[in-house]
């Protein structure tokens, strides 16, 4: 009996160091191996902004900037020489265009149309562009993306924000998949604008996701500190944005990231507030939020954790993925079942009027919750849910744009045709409730 045991104890210790073994390489040649990757931006804020990039050879890493593309005069150098490159370059203006070039002895760097701007305190008005589940390479994706250059008419100053709703890299989530399906087809992109990424469940592989981006812990960016990359804010003129992770996160009620989100709401000023996640609390696309065993339970803990927090505090719009179509509520309050629990008393607004596409909001009067995971790829889906009335099956992203007032939405779908739009609208002293 006791060579038995000995012997089940020596496979189970055999067993545990060959899963060591095999994680050491896959962290040091599989979703940390080096691959080259051009330029690209992070860790924004109102006086600085951060470039990335990696070099086939080790070499000081050197940018140039300033306030017009001739007028590069400011030198940054790193202080000693690497593969992997990272320079913050500080003291900037806030709410102010710079442009920049990255010099490098290995690597050939495309230097075209490298600019950036720091975030605003106040601007009057602003627009996002929204991506979903977008990490697979194609025909498709490329199509979503070319649809919103022809919106922005070929000029990328029309521009302010660029949100990914996760699954930003298929299938795992590896360096190589991340130059594959991020870096190079939106290269344009990654030049000018630092790409504020939720974690989804396909970027399963974090210490990549997060060896790739830098994100405000501590409230660089603005909004309260979170300590934390996986959950914090961003403060841009009309927006207060929070970013979350439904994923790897605690998701109790007491947890921290519940904790951290009730302070900083309650902290904000701004007038809009957006909140971005992978999992959405509502979906009956590709997962059905009324399965509480459907993605191990995080639409269920995403709706029962964290909708009683925005509807407490307001929370203008909420974002998500996952599922791979559109989806889109009225304005709702106070929903926590499932779909057969929902009834006329948890849509905010006159039911005498068929408020399709226009809602006037009060403080904390409800929030409108969109799904746009078919940035890459599109499933199958029923889309019976009564909280979730304009459902598509259709590809596409959404442009977001803000004034003081107004806050309007668009789905702009993959034939180049906003095929669902809202707006909501506040009056001044609505907003400085908050």
């Amino acid at each position: 009996m006791k060579k038995i045991i000995k012997r089940v104890l020596l496979t189970l210790l055999a067993l545990v160091i060959l899963y060591g073994i095999g994680r050491f390489i896959d962290v040091a040649y599989g979703s940390w191996q080096f691959v080259e990757r051009q330029p690209y931006l992070v860790a924004q804020t109102q006086t600085s902004m951060r470039v990335k990039w990696q070099t086939p050879e080790s070499e000081i890493g050197k940018v140039v900037y300033g306030l017009t593309p001739k007028t590069l005069t400011n030198v940054l150098y790193e202080a000693v020489g690497s593969k992997k490159h990272s320079i913050t370059i500080p003291k900037l203006k806030e709410c102010t265009q710079y442009y920049y070039k990255v010099i490098s002895t290995s690597l050939n760097i495309d230097n075209n149309g490298r600019s950036f701007k720091t975030l605003c305190q106040e601007k009057q008005n602003q627009r996002l562009w929204v991506i979903g589940d977008s990490g697979q390479l194609g025909a498709k994706q490329r199509e979503v993306y070319a649809q919103l250059y022809k919106y922005i008419k070929n000029d990328y100053a029309e521009l302010d924000m660029w949100l990914l709703l996760g699954d930003n890299a298929y299938s795992s989530g590896t360096q190589k998949q991340f130059n594959k399906t991020l870096f190079k087809p939106f290269i344009e992109l990654v030049k000018r604008y630092p790409a504020w990424a939720v974690a989804g469940n396909h970027d399963a592989r974090r210490w990549a996701f997060y060896d790739i981006f830098d994100f405000p812990s501590n409230g660089e960016a603005g909004g309260v500190p979170s300590g934390h990359e996986e959950f914090y804010a961003v403060e841009d003129a009309n927006l207060h944005l929070v970013i979350l992770d439904s994923e790897t996160i605690d998701r109790s009620s007491d947890g921290e990231m519940a904790q951290w989100l009730r302070r900083d709401l309650a902290a904000n000023k701004k007038p809009w507030v957006i909140v971005a996640f992978h999992t959405p609390p509502y979906s009956d696309g590709g997962h059905k939020s009324d399965n509480c065993w459907d993605s191990r339970g995080r639409l269920c803990d995403m709706r029962e954790t964290f909708v009683p927090i925005f509807d407490e505090f307001g929370v203008d719009l909420v974002l998500s993925g996952h599922s791979h179509g559109y989806e889109r509520s009225k304005l709702i309050i106070n929903h926590l079942g499932k779909s057969d629990t929902f009834s006329d008393k948890n849509i905010v607004q006159d039911r005498k009027t068929d408020y399709t596409k226009s809602y006037t909001k009060k403080k904390n009067s409800g929030t409108i919750y969109q799904v746009c995971g078919s940035s890459a790829k599109l499933d199958g889906a029923t889309y019976n849910h009564p909280a979730l009335p304009y459902s598509l099956h259709e590809m596409g992203s959404l442009i977001i744009e803000l004034s003081p007032t107004t806050l309007t939405s668009k789905f702009l779908n993959i034939n180049g045709k906003i095929a669902d739009e809202f707006k909501i609208t506040k009056t001044i002293g609505d907003n400085d409730e908050r």
